[in-house]
C-alpha cells in the first residue's frame, strides 16, 4: 500500500517555508481529520494463508464472476476479503477491475489472484496477480494478466476501511482465447433454433418480391449471412443473458461457432455433403491402430487397418445422427474409390456386434477398448456404420474392403477405421 499519509502531508511544508520569508507571518496550523487519517492507512495486505493452505478458507466466498460480466456487492466488515471463482481455457488474457461504475466514493481496495483450482479443490495459497490502485483514485485494476493453465480461479477483493462501502468487480477477456474450444465445436441450440425458424418461413411463404417462396438454397443462403452472425451474438450475448462463448467476443463467434452452424445446416437442408473437421490422431490411437496391425500381420494373417478421426459439425446439446455423417465419412476417408469399387451400404452396427466380427475383434482388440476412451463422452453409446466392397488385386486374389464409420453421437466426433483383408 502507498504511504497516502505523508502524501496527503506533503503540501504542508513547502506552505511552512514561504511562511518562513515573512518575518512577520505566522502560518496557520495543519489539522489531519482522524477518519482522512484511518481511510489513508487501511489494511490491504492478502488474506492470511489459512491452516488448511485453501486461501479460500480465509475469505468470504461469493461465488462465481463470468467472463465479460461483473459482480457488485458491499463489504460488512473491516478488514474484509470478498472471493469469487472464475473459468477459463489455457492461454487466456483477462483483465480484472474494481470499477468506478459501481463503486463507493472513497473506497480503497485490494485485489489478489489465486490458482488455478487443483484437483483436492484448492486454490492454494500463492498469489498470480495482485494490485492495490491502479485503478481510479484507490480501486484496483489487473490491467492484463496471462494465464497459461487452463481452470479455476479466484479473485479476492479486499478493504481495511471499506465497511458499508460497495464496489463492482468486472472480468473481461482481452486476447479472444478465454473459453473452452469445446463450446464452439458444435453449433448453440439458440443460434441453430434462429436459423431453422428463419429458413423454414422462407421456404414456407411466398416472397412477394420473388412471387414464390424461397429455395432451400436461397433461404440458407439470406439467413445465415455475416448481418445473421451478427444478429445471433447480439441476441445471445446482451448483458443479462450472457452465454459462456460470449467472452470471446463477436470475432471469435464469427469466426469459430458461427461456420460450424453454417456447416451442419449446409447438409441439413440437402445442399452439400457435411463436411468433417481434422481430428488428429491420439497417442492412444496410434499404439492401439499399430498393435492391431501386428496382429494382422501375424502368422497367416494378411490385413492392413487405417484409421482418421474427424470432428462432426451439430448442435450442442444434441446428439449428431448417423445417417448424416456417414456419406460424409466414408468420401472423406475414400475419395474417388468410394464411388469407383462401388462400396456399399451395409446393415447398421451396435457397438458390441462391431467387436464381435471377425476381423475387427480378433485382430483390433486394442482399438476397440481405445475409441471410445479417445472419443467418447465416457457414458454415451457409439453408433456404427458399415460399408463393404471387394476387388480384384490381379492374379485371381481379392481385396475384401470394410469401412467402419464410428460415431460417438453427443461428443460430435467420428472415426473411419478402415480393415483391407487381402487374399493369398
Amino acid at each position: 500500500m502507498r504511504g497516502k499519509l505523508t502524501q496527503s502531508l506533503g503540501w504542508v511544508f513547502p506552505a511552512l517555508l514561504l511562511g518562513a520569508c515573512g518575518p512577520t507571518e505566522t502560518a496557520d496550523p495543519v489539522h489531519v481529520s482522524e477518519d482522512l487519517g484511518a481511510r489513508e492507512q487501511g489494511v490491504l495486505y492478502p488474506p492470511p494463508p489459512p491452516p488448511s493452505g485453501n486461501i479460500v478458507h480465509s475469505t468470504a466466498f461469493m461465488g462465481p464472476l463470468s467472463l465479460g460480466g461483473s459482480v457488485q456487492t458491499q463489504f460488512t466488515t473491516q478488514p474484509q476479503y470478498l472471493s469469487f471463482a472464475f473459468n477459463v481455457a489455457a492461454g487466456a488474457q483477462v483483465k480484472l477491475e474494481v470499477t468506478h461504475l459501481g463503486s463507493s466514493m472513497y473506497l480503497d481496495t485490494g485485489l489478489f489472484v489465486y490458482g488455478p483450482k487443483d484437483a483436492n479443490g484448492s486454490y492454494g495459497t500463492t498469489v498470480v496477480a495482485q494490485d492495490d490502485d491502479a485503478g481510479y483514485g484507490q480501486l484496483s485494476k489487473i490491467a492484463s494478466l496471462s494465464l497459461p493453465q487452463g481452470g479455476e480461479y479466484l479473485a479476492v477483493v479486499s478493504t481495511g476501511t471499506g465497511v458499508g462501502k460497495r464496489f463492482r468487480l468486472q472480468l473481461d477477456c482481452l486476447n479472444g482465447h478465454c473459453v473452452d474450444p469445446a463450446l464452439f465445436a458444435t453449433c448453440d441450440l439458440d443460434v441453430a433454433t434462429r436459423i431453422e425458424v428463419c429458413v423454414q418461413a422462407l421456404v414456407e411463404e411466398v416472397d412477394p418480391v420473388l412471387g414464390r417462396p424461397h429455395t432451400a438454397a436461397e433461404a440458407f443462403a439470406a439467413c445465415t449471412d455475416a448481418t445473421d452472425a451478427y444478429h445471433a451474438y447480439m441476441e445471445n450475448c446482451s448483458p443479462v443473458a450472457q452465454k459462456p462463448w460470449c467472452a470471446d467476443s463477436l470475432s471469435g463467434f464469427t469466426q469459430r461457432m458461427w461456420p460450424v452452424c453454417q456447416d451442419f445446416y449446409f447438409a441439413y437442408y440437402g445442399l452439400g455433403r457435411l463436411p468433417l473437421g481434422d481430428l488428429p490422431l491420439s497417442g492412444a490411437l496410434h499404439a492401439a491402430l499399430a498393435a492391431g496391425n501386428g496382429h494382422c500381420q501375424d502368422g497367416e494373417n494378411f490385413c492392413d487397418g487405417l484409421l482418421a478421426t474427424y470432428t462432426v459439425p451439430g448442435i450442442s446439446t444434441m446428439p449428431q445422427t448417423l445417417f448424416r455423417v456417414a456419406d460424409a465419412v466414408l468420401y472423406a476417408a475414400l475419395g474417388e474409390a468410394a464411388d469407383h469399387y462401388r462400396f456399399e451400404r451395409m446393415p447398421d452396427l451396435t457397438y458390441a456386434q462391431f467387436g464381435a466380427y471377425a476381423y475387427a475383434g480378433r485382430w483390433f482388440p486394442e482399438l476397440l477398448q481405445a475409441l471410445p476412451a479417445a472419443l467418447g463422452n465416457g457414458a454415451e453409446t457409439p453408433l456404427v456404420a458399415h460399408y463393404h466392397a471387394s476387388y480384384g488385386v490381379g492374379s485371381g486374389a481379392k481385396d475384401y474392403h470394410h469401412l467402419y464409420v464410428v460415431l460417438f453421437p453427443w461428443s460430435h466426433k467420428v472415426a473411419a477405421f478402415q480393415i483391407i483383408e487381402h487374399e493369398l
